[in-house]
Formats: C-alpha cells, sequence, structure tokens
C-alpha cells in the first residue's frame, strides 16, 4: 500500500522493476520494461542494459508528472515519432547496437 506518485513513490517503484527484471534476466529470460521514469533518479535507479527515450509528447496528461520530468542526457535511442513502420527499423538498430 506504498503506491504513490510522489517523488519517493517513484523512486521505490523504480527499485522494484529493477527488482523484477533482475530475476527474470538471472533466471535466463529477456526483459522488456515499458514505464514512466521521469527523473534522473528513477533511471539510475532502474539501470537500464538499454535506454530507449519514446520523445513524442511535448507534455503529458499527468501535471504532476510534467513538473518533476527531467530530460534524459544518456539514452541508448531516441524515438521522435511512433508511426506504423518505424518500430521495425527500430528493432533492427537494436539488434544491430547489441552484437
Amino acid at each position: 500500500n506504498d503506491w504513490d506518485f510522489s517523488t519517493e513513490g517513484r523512486e521505490r517503484q523504480s527499485r522494484r522493476m529493477r527488482t523484477f527484471a533482475d530475476f527474470e534476466k538471472d533466471h535466463g529470460r529477456s526483459v522488456v520494461c515499458d514505464f514512466v521514469c521521469p527523473t534522473q533518479a528513477t533511471r539510475e535507479n532502474f539501470n537500464a542494459d538499454i535506454t530507449i527515450w519514446m520523445d513524442t509528447l511535448k507534455e503529458g496528461r499527468f501535471e504532476d508528472t510534467n513538473k518533476m520530468f527531467e530530460r534524459p542526457v544518456d539514452v541508448d535511442f531516441v524515438i521522435e515519432e511512433w508511426n506504423e513502420k518505424n518500430h521495425e527499423n527500430i528493432a533492427r538498430e537494436i539488434l544491430k547496437w547489441k552484437k
């Protein structure tokens, strides 16, 4: 019962997501996590192997998230437009990058 959208709650959730992802990786499974990490601290807590920033919105629908949002500076891929085809190109690029 400690789910909330405070700064501390978001950091707690990023650590939970990391624990879950690490468990799955430790058991030989591939993991894709999709969640909002609006601050540098939440991104550092999660410590992703690959970071893809969906930079497709000027502003989100939740004002509290907009207020705390910190633009990522260290990402592997930036997606600035989402359409019917670019996910295929992005997947190819990620596969090339991982080799």
